[in-house]
């Protein structure tokens, strides 16, 4: 409850429930599609220290079909708006990626807000790749990369960025941010498209920031939105996907821009007539179906040629 004023943090706990319960029922049936379409996917269940004593942090660990040797590692968190108990809504790109560009893929999560706002799921972040850290024999950590979907992206482009030179033997030589929100300090009323897509409600996207970063003056902080950060800070392979739909993508298209100095491979597209979280549960033939190939397909390239090159 750091950082809420009682009253405050009542108000918000009981909105985030309710929303908690709207959203599972709504989320049932789609991410069961996915989880079933992934049942033969080879996943090792994995519950990694925190800093905290007593507790640990839940992942999933997706294994590639050659896992004779040590191989590269892509970890990844799953979207949530901060507040949504989503992990393991990313099944189906955690087991394609995987299986297709022949490795790792550690599907971490990490608590939410408004129960814990900043720095706590950067935490659980930091945690997870401190772990990572001293699995050598398990992964080749010359080949690490984070990745995330909207809140997980943000939460992948700050461990990316901020996070990455406190590693002693892993090195995070990409990130992959999937419709990312990058700048918080920004009002949601300013974020818009020409066309937007099954937008988020003002006070949703409101209320994810409330709950996540409540002090103002903590929405223009790197760790908290890393559009801001210093561009030399990232690695050396960026790949930052947007939706034309979503109010989000001005900001990750400025972080692909702003990123794109000469210094670094940014792969950077906007999909075509899509919405925010398009990917998830979507059934074949659809256009979010076709998206999703294309998005995935770009990311399993770019996994490939960054590790195979390393």
């Amino acid at each position: 409850m750091s950082n809420f004023t009682l009253i405050t943090y009542i108000r918000l706990k009981a909105t985030v429930t309710i929303l908690r319960f709207v959203v599972a029922l709504g989320a049932f049936l789609p991410l069961r599609r996915d989880r079933l379409s992934t049942s033969t996917a080879a996943i090792e269940c994995i519950r990694i220290p925190s800093r905290q004593p007593g507790r640990t942090i839940t992942a999933e660990l997706y294994i590639p079909p050659d896992s004779t040797s040590a191989r590269p590692v892509l970890i990844n968190w799953h979207g949530s708006g901060f507040i949504f108990p989503l992990h393991g809504s990313d099944s189906v790109y955690c087991a394609r990626v995987a299986k297709e560009a022949g490795v790792f893929v550690l599907d971490a999560d990490y608590r939410h807000a408004p129960e814990f706002p900043f720095p706590k799921p950067l935490e659980d972040v930091e945690d997870v790749l401190k772990w990572v850290d001293g699995q050598s024999s398990r992964f080749d950590l010359s080949r690490v990369g984070v990745s995330g979907f909207s809140a997980g992206a943000t939460l992948a482009l700050t461990a990316a960025s901020g996070l990455r030179k406190k590693l002693d033997n892993a090195k995070i030589i990409l990130a992959v941010a999937l419709y990312p929100v990058t700048d918080l300090s920004i009002d949601y009323s300013q974020k818009t498209v020409p066309r937007p897509i099954n937008p988020h409600p003002p006070f949703m996207a409101n209320l994810f920031n409330d709950c996540y970063a409540p002090e103002l003056s903590l929405r223009s902080n790197p760790r908290v939105s890393p559009g801001l950060a210093d561009p030399s800070t990232f690695p050396d392979t960026i790949v930052l996907l947007t939706c034309e739909g979503d109010n989000f993508a001005p900001e990750g298209d400025a972080l692909a821009e702003k990123l794109q100095d000469g210094k670094r491979r940014v792969v950077h597209k906007r999909l075509k007539d899509i919405h925010h979280g398009f990917d998830k549960g979507v059934k074949e033939g659809t256009k979010e179906w076709d998206r999703r190939e294309e998005a995935y397909g770009i990311i399993v390239r770019t996994l490939k040629e960054t590790f195979e090159t390393a």
